[in-house]
């Protein structure tokens, strides 16, 4: 999981809606939409999950849109940047993965109804 460092203006925090740039955070990768990942507010010193709502390409960057969700602990925190583990023990982060997994497959199919209602 990426975690992105950002401070939140009180504007974003009211919308729900942060625009990331990538080359301006330097993430490792590219994101996907619909993946979830973590902010850090250094000033506030407080944690965010938010999901990949929207990407907008350029020539020279990539822009992510993010739709930001609830605040978590920074254990919480700690929990979902840690690497996953083989146990049978399901942990908060697996069952936002379990979510997000089943908010891209209800999109997929929503976009294959809507296809095959427009035949």
């Amino acid at each position: 999981m990426e975690q992105i460092n950002v401070a939140l203006s009180p504007f974003t925090r009211r919308s729900r809606s942060l625009a990331v740039s990538h080359r301006a955070h330097d993430l490792g990768r590219g994101l996907e939409p619909g993946e979830h990942v973590l902010i850090h507010d250094p000033v506030a010193d407080e944690h965010f999950n938010a999901v990949v709502a929207d990407i907008h390409f350029d020539l020279d960057d990539t822009e992510y849109r993010l739709t930001v969700g609830g605040r978590i602990t920074a254990e919480e925190a700690v929990e979902w940047m840690s690497p996953a583990l083989d146990d049978d023990n399901l942990t908060t982060r697996d069952l936002v993965d379990l979510l997000a997994e089943l908010r891209r497959g209800e999109r997929d199919i929503s976009a294959a109804l809507a296809g095959i209602r427009a035949r």
